[in-house]
């Protein structure tokens, strides 16, 4: 997937500061990796499963082969491995997939399968070569092509399962007593076969962090106000109604605040749209920073109002919050000769403080947030002003 034009998408994405940062070493930063982490499973969960039922159909067909074409000192201890050690591991690994609260871990889980699959190849060689039987050892590089490219494993897991299985068949071969010259023909080609492994494994893995960046950039284009960096309106009502419906599961109350800059007309009018632009970043800016819980949210509602929604906190607790706020964005200092407020930009704030009930909705707190700015505009403006549902302003 091609990147969005880095020039559109608000300069404090972290998908921006990770895809300039880099990531070489197939490796993000911090909380980004384990974002990461989930979408590879969303992405490839369903590759990997089909992965897995074809492996399992190709043991049953290698058996049947077996059963017809290996004579009795090779044919039963390899259609038990087969069937007794190396289908059940894979049945596990497609059972586990869809045990949700394995998924974190089915990078390990398909990597030890595969691992053990592709051992459990080379002990089929050794049982071979045990009896004198001239098994062909090209099923090595065949386990080695299909967990490299068909099961989703990424470059660390398929890697790490490439090479130990074929130093494993070199010990195997090595101490059978297998000639040197075949030998070394039969390491040169699955050898090679681990390096164009590896190297497609890690353009496939890079490729797949980069289309994972792309998606993370084109939703903050989709989701973010451009020139605050907040989120816009349609977003912040996608998660204000999914925080509304939690509340109201969980009992929990929600704060729904609508903010306004005082005189911002007046502001353009006398400093210009540029400098109104600055306003306005500085002011999100300080209004961001007192919602990074995770269910808080807040965003540019249009032109110089803004919108905000805190989680479960108590009254006594938004309140200072709020006037915390309202007192950062006065301490901010930017000039206002125009304002019948104050000399420096101030922000009107409207408080709705409820507890979701089935009859409500988030647009009735939406309405009595506005009242309540409506309020503290009318008592003289640079304040916070509180309304619960059926309550008089305060």
């Amino acid at each position: 997937m091609q990147l969005p034009h880095l020039d559109w998408v608000n300069q404090d994405s972290p998908y921006l500061r990770q895809h300039r940062d880099g990531f070489r070493l197939l490796r993000f930063d911090g909380e980004m990796e384990e974002a990461f982490n989930r979408y590879h499973i969303n992405v490839f969960m369903v590759r990997m499963r089909w992965a897995l039922l074809v492996a399992m159909v190709l043991i049953l067909l290698f058996a049947v082969l077996d059963a017809v074409s290996l004579p009795e000192s090779v044919r039963n201890q390899t259609i038990a491995l087969r069937l007794g050690v190396m289908l059940p591991m894979l049945f596990c690994t497609w059972w586990a997939s869809y045990r949700k609260a394995l998924h974190p871990h089915f990078q390990l889980i398909a990597g030890l399968c595969s691992l053990g699959c592709g051992l459990g190849v080379v002990a089929i060689i050794w049982i071979a070569r045990e009896a004198s039987f001239p098994l062909p050892y090209e099923g090595i590089i065949l386990v080695t092509v299909f967990f490299y490219f068909l099961t989703g494993l990424r470059f660390v897991a398929a890697s790490l399962c490439g090479w130990l299985i074929f130093f494993a068949y070199l010990m195997v071969e090595a101490v059978s007593g297998l000639s040197g010259e075949v030998l070394l023909y039969n390491a040169f080609f699955l050898g090679t076969a681990n390096v164009i492994g590896s190297v497609g494994c890690y353009f496939l893995d890079y490729a797949t962090r980069q289309n994972f960046l792309a998606q993370g950039l084109l939703q903050d284009l989709a989701e973010k106000d451009f020139l605050t960096g907040l989120l816009n309106r349609r977003a912040f009502s996608e998660r204000a109604e999914r925080s509304w419906r939690q509340a109201m599961r969980e009992r929990q109350s929600l704060a729904v605040v609508m903010m306004d800059i005082d005189y911002f007309k007046r502001y353009n009018d006398r400093y210009g749209h540029a400098a109104g632009d600055e306003a306005l970043r500085a002011v999100a800016e300080v209004i961001g920073q007192h919602a990074r819980r995770p269910l808080d949210s807040t965003a540019r509602y249009g032109g110089e109002e803004f919108v905000g929604l805190w989680y479960g906190l108590r009254e006594e607790d938004i309140l200072p919050i709020l006037e915390s706020l309202r007192a950062s964005i006065q301490a901010l200092a930017v000039p206002h000769e125009q304002s019948e407020v104050a000399p420096v930009v101030t922000i009107s704030i409207g408080l709705a403080y409820v507890l979701p009930l089935p009859h409500q909705s988030l647009q009735d707190a939406l309405r009595l947030a506005d009242v309540a700015l409506y309020l503290a505009k009318e008592q003289g403006r640079n304040r916070v002003v509180l309304k619960r549902p059926g309550s008089q302003g305060t």
